[in-house]
């Protein structure tokens, strides 16, 4: 197996150049397999030689993938285009369910629960929402409890063995929004959530479009897809897309949605490239980096966001977010601001000397000599 840090960013991020990258929460970096595959794939569109079913064989080696990141077998996970739509599948099959969902969470994994959902019927954990006080929302009544493995907005990573195995002792079901980890999260294949939802353009790599929804056996025929069609039947396969007789698939694959074919190319290439580390070795790269990054800022004098488990995620306290980012930005170091924080994330190919960039940054001004520049971004994808 590889080891992720210098030798990874040099091999396949290249394209980084010398710019400290730590903002993977908002969206990964492609890997230069996944751009030179999708080169060839619109290569091959633009010339006349498209082939969608060769497109769809690499959708269905990015669920392979995905599904061992998860511990699960390939047909226990969905393709789908959000998060979004995989919450929403799933919260729409219990309409009538207490739920349980962190006040502050993001609002792919928030507005799919509470949106038309009886307000008695909605418990929203306030923040910090660790694994001891979502334990106590289902002592209350929750029957179904939603939360991201890490936080998006100050990466709070809860103890996920510990709250399925509470909520399962009292009967109710746990989703996962693990948009955030994975890729470097081992606890999500051995915590045993009824479903786990993630997007692929984060953590793994991927593009904007690629989704996964992973469902427990036990519950994948209780309930039907919100959104069914041609791929969510079982005939599909055999090359069946016309007439009203159908029969949807026995397992997650019930809940496929069209395929976005280009995306689904990247993130296939981007997957591949990242099964090449041991989730393990990411894991401990990622969150290593981020426990010192954070001690080291806070030596500084910075507060930082409360920390239950080891996170890749670090969530500075500061007084002007934009204009911190900004001025990290001119230092050459990527991060995105947050409501009253900087935050910073860290994957395969950052290293040290990304986190001291970015320490001295948030400790000295600017110096036009490090600038870098680039396209302006505005907004949030989470």
């Amino acid at each position: 197996m590889n080891r992720p840090g210098a030798a990874a960013r040099d091999a396949a991020f290249a394209e980084l150049g010398d710019l400290a990258y730590l903002d993977t929460a908002t969206m990964g970096v492609a890997p230069s397999p996944a751009v030179g595959a999708l080169r060839e794939m619109t290569a091959r569109w633009a010339g006349g030689w498209a082939d969608h079913g060769a497109w769809e064989e690499a959708a269905e080696d990015a669920r392979a993938y995905a599904a061992h990141l998860v511990g699960a077998a390939p047909h226990d996970v969905a393709l789908l285009p959000s998060h979004v739509a995989a919450a929403s599948t799933v919260a729409r099959a219990w309409p009538d369910a207490r739920v349980a969902v962190p006040e502050a969470e993001f609002r792919a994994n928030l507005l799919p629960w509470i949106a038309g959902r009886d307000p008695d019927r909605v418990r929203l954990v306030p923040s910090p929402a660790t694994t001891d006080r979502l334990c106590a929302a289902v002592d209350e009544g929750a029957g179904l409890v939603a939360v991201s493995s890490v936080q998006s907005a100050d990466g709070l990573r809860v103890d996920l063995p510990r709250l399925v195995e509470h909520a399962h002792g009292r009967g109710a079901l746990v989703y996962v929004d693990a948009s955030q980890s994975l890729g470097v999260d081992t606890a999500l294949a051995r915590c045993g959530a009824d479903f786990i939802g993630a997007v692929a353009y984060k953590f793994l790599l991927g593009a904007r479009g690629t989704a996964f929804l992973a469902v427990r056996r036990e519950r994948q025929r209780a309930f039907a897809p919100v959104s069914p069609g041609p791929e969510s039947s079982r005939d599909y396969a055999g090359g069946v897309v016309y007439g009203a007789g159908y029969r949807l698939w026995d397992d997650a694959r019930r809940f496929d949605q069209p395929l976005a074919w280009p995306a689904w190319v990247a993130t296939a290439a981007s997957l591949r490239h990242l099964s090449r580390y041991d989730q393990s070795d990411l894991e401990r790269h990622a969150t290593g980096l981020a426990g010192r990054f954070a001690a080291a800022v806070r030596d500084l004098g910075f507060a930082t966001a409360p920390a239950e488990s080891p996170s890749p995620i670090v969530a500075v306290s500061h007084p002007d977010p934009s204009g911190a980012v900004a001025r990290l930005r001119d230092r050459g170091v990527r991060a995105a601001a947050r409501t009253g924080a900087v935050r910073f994330a860290f994957h395969l190919y950052n290293t040290d000397r990304d986190a001291d960039r970015a320490i001295d940054g948030l400790r000295a001004p600017p110096r036009s000599a490090l600038r870098i520049t680039g396209p302006s971004t505005t907004g949030s994808t989470t």
